[in-house]
């Protein structure tokens, strides 16, 4: 029964958490999971469980064994996640399960919907081994990229070219297509002279 009872315990404290008006965030919640044993904390989370401390670096102080060196990328995207508010896990929760409307490029391959918009943006995505730029002509061939042409290899331009080929292909009756770039009416008379799309589909929008 005492089990019982603090487990109710720690379920209320963690509602009242979850109910606060001070929209806490991700972290907030791990913490007080962790304060109050309710469910046991993965190992990856546990550098976060407490708040933090100065003078100590990010350590796992697990069973009493030497600490974990953690991936300074990887630790630094955890605490990014963690500082979020934590009412985003409904939407989180959408995405994981397959039920919301936004998918990566590479994750809705063999998909179809009826409707699809591709949102493009180089530097949102961060990556090196797509660049629609590159594929759209407004970014020159790199030296590897030429290299890689010659010798018959696959360049970052051939995998753009496929991925946007997996994209656009997703839609059953209508396709729209946003890219965020520097030179976007260099990008419109691009696809129109290549014949990708005609004069009256492919407009500038400023933001």
């Amino acid at each position: 029964m005492e089990q019982l009872k603090r487990a109710n315990e720690a379920a209320r404290s963690l509602k009242a958490i979850v109910d606060s008006a001070q929209n806490p965030t991700f972290r907030d919640v791990l913490q007080e999971v962790a304060r109050t044993g309710l469910f046991t904390v993965p190992d990856a989370l546990l550098p976060f469980a407490q708040p933090d401390d100065p003078g100590v670096v990010d350590q796992e102080p697990s069973d009493g064994g030497p600490p974990e060196v953690f991936d300074t990328s990887e630790t630094a995207a955890w605490r990014s996640m963690l500082a979020s508010p934590f009412d985003q896990i409904e939407a989180y929760d959408q995405y994981v399960s397959g039920r919301s409307p936004f998918g990566t490029h590479q994750g809705v391959k063999g998909l179809e919907f009826p409707r699809v918009m591709v949102v493009i943006s180089d530097d949102e995505a961060r990556g090196f081994l797509f660049k629609y730029d590159k594929l759209f002509g407004l970014e020159q061939k790199s030296a590897t990229d030429l290299k890689r042409e010659a010798s018959g290899e696959e360049t970052s331009i051939d995998r753009t070219r496929r991925l946007f080929y997996v994209t656009c292909s997703r839609a059953e009756e209508s396709l729209a297509i946003v890219c965020y770039t520097s030179n976007p009416q260099g990008l419109v008379n691009t696809v129109i002279s290549r014949g990708w799309f005609d004069g009256t589909e492919a407009s500038v929008f400023a933001l």
